[in-house]
């Protein structure tokens, strides 16, 4: 919607390039499935679902959109594509958990999960999300959010359909691993912390932790990459084909099953409200489906702040966040095959 590859979790996402791959494992630990890619189609391009907002001198803070969708034409019960970031403030979970709980249905984001919800476990404090969170004062999505809850279902992939159609992207023809499935384990091995770039992830972060300038700066480099992404990171240049392939699977595949999900709840209510709780990656491709394959169009949205920081209080220079937002800069025309 990706590692910690668990029962409990299933929050997938992806890596980057080489050459991206520092601000490519932000994105990813930041948002589940952060590079969406929605399919091509007559109907415009969805707006972005996450944003900038410099209210005040020294203050920035990201954005993610809750958005309203209804029937184009005749009745039915309203869709909101509430996305989501993987860690968070607290009051943005609050205010998440307060919303979700007025919907009729949430079909939520967890491969492997039961119908009762992901639960954070012993495992997943090892996690480099878990640890991401802590660093930057932050809590993680599992530990925020309670899926226990009766009209919560569960929306995704089980880990044989995930494992199958990764074997897809994973295999060359003459049985050999290919370039996706070598991506794919590096992912899982630093994300859990199991391999060497996890172990010294593990180290930086907590490293960020212990300084509150650098967990500024931190959440800064974050909130200003996240912002800035658009388009399909499917086909931006600087994107090698096995990222692409993988795509493919953790975006699209997983999309299926909830546009699957929302046509068994259509027809079984004539009003009402469901709500798609995932990753805010998804969305892009998630409304397209909606657009094009329900019919529904978008009514209205309402934005909630995820994470913030106050440069100023942090002791972050001007010239230092100019810096960071150069690096972001450069690491977008990257991607995007620039100059």
């Amino acid at each position: 919607m990706a590692p910690p590859l668990t029962p409990r979790s299933g929050f997938l996402s992806v890596s980057s390039s080489p050459l991206a791959r520092v601000l490519g494992l932000g994105l990813a630990l930041f948002l589940a499935g952060c590079a969406s890619a929605p399919r091509q189609s007559a109907t415009p391009a969805p707006e972005p679902y996450m944003r900038i907002v410099r209210a005040d001198p020294g203050k920035v803070s990201l954005q993610i959109a809750l958005r309203r969708f209804r029937p184009v034409r005749g009745h039915g019960p309203e869709i909101w594509l509430v996305g989501a970031s993987h860690v968070g403030e607290s009051n943005y979970y609050a205010t998440l958990q307060r919303y979700l709980d007025q919907r009729d249905v949430v079909l939520f984001e967890g491969v492997g999960a039961n119908t009762k919800g992901p639960r954070f476990s012993p495992e997943e404090e090892s996690s480099l999300q878990h640890t991401m969170a802590g660093a930057l004062g932050l809590l993680f999505q599992l530990e925020a959010v309670d899926y226990d809850r009766a009209h919560f279902r569960n929306s995704d992939l089980t880990i044989p359909q995930l494992e199958r159609l990764l074997a897809g992207a994973r295999h060359d023809g003459d049985g050999g691993e290919s370039e996706a499935g070598q991506e794919f384990q590096q992912l899982l091995g630093m994300m859990n912390g199991s391999s060497t770039l996890g172990i010294l992830m593990q180290f930086g972060l907590k490293l960020i932790g212990s300084s509150p300038k650098l967990q500024a700066m931190t959440k800064l480099l974050l909130i200003e990459a996240l912002g800035a992404f658009r388009g399909d990171m499917a086909k931006m240049k600087g994107v090698p084909p096995s990222i692409q392939k993988l795509l493919m699977v953790i975006i699209q595949e997983r999309n299926k099953v909830v546009l699957a999900d929302l046509a068994t709840e259509l027809a079984a209510r004539k009003k009402g409200s469901i709500a798609v709780f995932y990753g805010a990656g998804h969305m892009a491709d998630l409304e397209q489906r909606l657009r094009t394959d329900l019919k529904y169009h978008p009514s209205s949205e309402t934005w909630l702040t995820a994470v913030g920081v106050d440069l100023n209080q942090a002791g972050v220079s001007d010239a230092e966040v100019d810096s960071l937002r150069s690096i972001v800069r450069w690491q977008m025309e990257a991607l995007q095959g620039g100059p």
